[in-house]
């Protein structure tokens, strides 16, 4: 006689059930798409801002060190150049170790299509200072891409100040092309721009905002005298 085989419950989920557990599925996964897809959002945004700084601190010191370099002669020409804009400084600039300089650079920094170029001109040789300049560059150089003019690209590149009775004016001078007499006591230059990444993306999140300045003078301004950049 064969023994009985018990018949066990073979009972599963009902499919009110199973369709509970596909939605808890859909949900848990989606969330967690969402998180990672946050992540790498913001890891993108501090890469591009850290990319955007980087590159714009660079050109804005090199900006700075020629501006600095700017007071080849006292009293014989100015610093900075007559028809400088807001988007365009002419200035002359130079460096080394000699007590005079017998050839000197002026320098074209120029805002055009998102690119920030440095033009460069130097002069012919020359011992008595006065300098002349050719009419073609001598080189251009990219100082920086993807630039564009800070506030919603309202505010100036550059800016130029002049000294009133020893202290700063708070009014610019002529952005839209300063005169020769404005250039010969222009002292400060204000420099502002935004930069984007690398990546080029130009998301106002990933936009750096950097400004900075250059004072023109070698010894503190005074209540009397032109004040003149260089002296």
């Amino acid at each position: 006689m064969s023994p009985r085989i018990a018949i066990r419950d073979a009972s599963g989920l009902t499919l009110i059930e199973t369709l509970v557990a596909v939605l808890v599925g859909v949900v848990v996964t989606g969330a967690t798409f969402a998180i990672l897809n946050l992540s790498l959002n913001q890891s993108t945004r501090i890469a591009d801002r850290v990319s955007a700084d980087q590159r714009g601190r660079l050109a804005m010191e090199k900006l700075l060190l020629e501006l600095h370099s700017s007071c080849v002669s006292v009293g014989l020409v100015p610093p900075i150049l007559e028809k400088s804009t807001a988007t365009n400084i002419k200035f002359l600039s130079e460096t080394g170790s000699g007590t005079a300089f017998t050839t000197v650079t002026e320098h074209e920094v120029k805002l055009e299509g998102g690119t920030l170029y440095d033009v460069y001109y130097t002069s012919f040789p020359s011992s008595t200072g006065k300098w002349t300049f050719p009419s073609t560059p001598t080189k251009t150089v990219t100082l920086l891409t993807g630039v564009s003019q800070s506030a919603n690209g309202t505010a100036p590149v550059f800016q130029y100040f002049k000294y009133e009775k020893g202290q700063l004016s708070a009014t610019p001078l002529n952005e839209s092309g300063i005169s020769k007499e404005e250039a010969k006591v222009a002292t400060q230059v204000n420099i502002r721009f935004s930069v984007a990444p690398e990546s080029g993306n130009n998301k106002g999140d990933r936009l750096i905002d950097l400004s900075d300045n250059v004072i023109l003078r070698l010894t503190p301004a005074t209540e009397v005298g032109p004040n003149e950049p260089c002296e």
